[in-house]
């Protein structure tokens, strides 16, 4: 049965998130081709010096770390799950598949930020027996400012 229209709107958050310089750290190892944990002296495979290397960091025009780009889907993603999992809407994840997030990156992000994310579901729709839920999210750190907008798609099979 598809997701009913009036849950077009609906609204999930405001959730926070503190970054944490390891958090920061560990995400940059596992995209690096390294191992999360704090086991390495130097920078894992390709991680960017801004990410994992507090004295390049330093020397960069942001004058600290900063996340990786993709850092982003691990917080701003909290209302698209919790969207996915709402009794209300009635779907069965099991027949959920992730059908794409787009982030736009607006700013840095440091460690230390306190970024608070809310997002609405923006599209429900139906196409030759899938359903189509979308969640639009936004992102603003403790100045107020955006720093990332999302979009997520799940594809709930039939």
């Amino acid at each position: 049965m598809p997701i009913d229209q009036r849950h077009l709107g609906r609204r999930y958050g405001p959730y926070q998130f503190t970054v944490g310089l390891e958090h920061l750290r560990d995400f940059a190892a596992a995209v690096g081709g390294g191992v999360p944990g704090r086991v390495f002296a130097t920078a894992p495979g390709q991680a960017h010096p801004w990410t994992w290397d507090e004295a390049a960091a330093a020397a960069s025009p942001y004058g600290s770390l900063i996340a990786p780009p993709g850092f982003a889907a691990t917080f701003a993603i909290q209302p698209f799950s919790a969207a996915c999992v709402d009794p209300e809407l009635g779907i069965n994840v099991l027949r959920l598949l992730h059908g794409g997030q787009d982030l736009e990156l607006l700013s840095v992000i440091r460690p230390g930020d306190l970024l608070t994310t809310s997002g609405e579901i923006t599209r429900l729709q139906e196409r030759s027996g899938l359903e189509f839920l979308e969640v639009s999210t936004s992102t603003v750190n403790q100045r107020g400012e955006t720093v990332v907008r999302a979009t997520w798609t799940a594809i709930i099979r039939g």
